[in-house]
């Protein structure tokens, strides 16, 4: 394998190959450190497809690169021997989860907090206008602080544009229903149903819908994925809670699943809650949800991606899984231009230094917080967690109208909202009212959150007969 010469940078290794890329482990000169690059093959002829592919994916990661649950983009630019373009990241070491937990699943509670945390970061490319829609234990890495990191957002879309694509890159084992028979090109909805499905191999080791030993080709496993009921982990050890919730995940109807990552994530807290478990904080940029996303949230051969055409299941030769970085591509991206991938990222690096040496200048008496924290272990949140209680609530029935009234156990501030919901009804409703009237004959539960800024509490339930 030929590793391109790239000023700078000394090759170490070949680390794998996906659809048209390599992947090489190198030394950065200075600062001196171990990076992941990743290069378009010699033999991949370089047309308009593959050009805005690699941009997209450089953009992409590049607008996200300060998450500490995303691998990040460090520089980019054009190899010296041929003109490739390539992508230098940073580095975690093989094996990737997919790999580690398919001898060894993962403890219900390590498989909690990890879900947590990639939907921390699914939440966060959400809010940039980004659905990943390859989500997958193999495109989860793990850092030299033993931290998820998710990877390969080559396939990624913008919420925007995916639904007017012709074709699409997936990834069977782990892709809803409405991607498999052409109802979506990918939504909010179905990374979290892909997330979901992570969670579960986590606890498992394997897909939710392969069977040991079983037939998992690609038209069998499409069957069970459309057809057959969500199954259970069937691990004593798992709270029922838990596996209701990914079973919820994997739902048929994306409107049964949780409308959001963030939702998905606070449900995951509950559950740590619960049972004992340490909790984990959610690291979420920004303040408020992009009212446009939430509109548009309606091992093996398993792990390959392949390209898929809207309206007909098909799968592709298997692919080589590289042991430390997944380099798999798609083959089919909106057109744009090589010389953004230098610039793009350039930009985002240019823009960096410019806002550290305003820092730096600003003197010593206005010291500025950086987005996160430094750690020693686990990392801190970009948004610090100050809901830990879920609000008060209690209803009363007069008649046919049932009122539920709520108020925080620790504190309203100036701008804080709360989140509510009918159980059983779709759709949360937003307010600074600390009251709601249902008209119903019937049994009525209702669910509220005190939420302030991206921070929200746990959540409270009460029902009334």
């Amino acid at each position: 394998m030929s590793a391109p010469v790239i000023a700078g940078f000394t090759f170490v290794e070949h680390l794998g190959s996906g659809g048209f890329a390599d992947v090489f482990l190198y030394e950065q000169q200075w600062p001196r450190q171990r990076v992941a690059v990743k290069v378009v093959r010699p033999d991949v002829p370089l047309n308009e497809r593959e050009k805005q592919l690699f941009t997209a994916e450089a953009n992409a990661m590049a607008r996200l690169a300060d998450h500490p649950y995303i691998v990040s983009v460090i520089t980019a630019g054009m190899t010296q021997d041929g003109g490739r373009p390539y992508l230098v990241m940073r580095y975690c070491p093989p094996p990737d989860l997919g790999l580690r937990v398919r001898s060894n699943p993962m403890a219900p509670a390590d498989a909690v907090s990890t879900g947590i945390k990639l939907a921390s970061a699914i939440e966060t490319a959400h809010r940039s206008g980004i659905i990943h829609r390859d989500i997958k234990p193999s495109n989860v890495l793990v850092t030299t602080y033993h931290e998820p990191a998710l990877t390969d957002f080559g396939i990624a879309g913008h919420l925007a544009d995916v639904e007017g694509e012709s074709d699409v890159r997936i990834s069977y084992p782990w892709s809803p229903p409405e991607m498999l028979d052409g109802r979506s090109n990918g939504s909010v909805a179905s990374d979290v149903y892909s997330l979901g499905a992570t969670i579960w191999h986590l606890l498992v080791g394997r897909s939710p819908f392969s069977i040991p030993a079983g037939d998992n080709s690609t038209r069998a496993l499409s069957a069970r994925i459309l057809h057959a009921p969500p199954p259970a982990t069937q691990r004593p050890d798992v709270p029922p809670a838990l596996d209701r919730l990914l079973q919820q995940c994997l739902a048929k109807n994306p409107a049964h699943r949780p409308q959001s990552a963030l939702d998905l994530a606070r449900s995951l807290q509950q559950v740590e809650a619960a049972a004992g478990w340490a909790r984990t904080s959610v690291a979420v940029e920004g303040d408020r949800l992009d009212t446009s996303v939430q509109a548009l949230a309606p091992e093996h051969e398993e792990d390959r991606t392949v390209m898929k055409a809207v309206t007909v299941i098909s799968a592709s030769s298997p692919r080589r899984v590289a042991a430390a970085q997944v380099a798999q591509q798609p083959e089919d991206r909106p057109r744009g231009r090589t010389t953004s991938v230098v610039w793009g990222v350039i930009g985002v690096v240019a823009a960096s230094a410019i806002v550290a040496g305003l820092v730096l200048s600003g003197g010593r008496d206005k010291p500025t917080k950086p987005a996160v924290a430094p750690t020693t272990g686990t990392p801190s949140p970009l948004i610090a967690d100050t809901l830990t209680k879920p609000p008060t609530l209690t209803g009363v029935r007069e008649g046919r109208e049932v009122t539920f009234r709520w108020d925080s156990r620790e504190s309203v501030d100036a701008g804080d909202e709360w989140i509510w919901q009918e159980v059983g009804r779709q759709g949360f409703r937003r307010t600074t009212k600390r009251a709601a009237t249902i008209r119903s004959a019937g049994e009525v539960c209702l669910e509220v959150r005190q939420v302030r800024g991206s921070d929200e509490s746990p959540t409270a339930n009460d029902c009334v007969r």
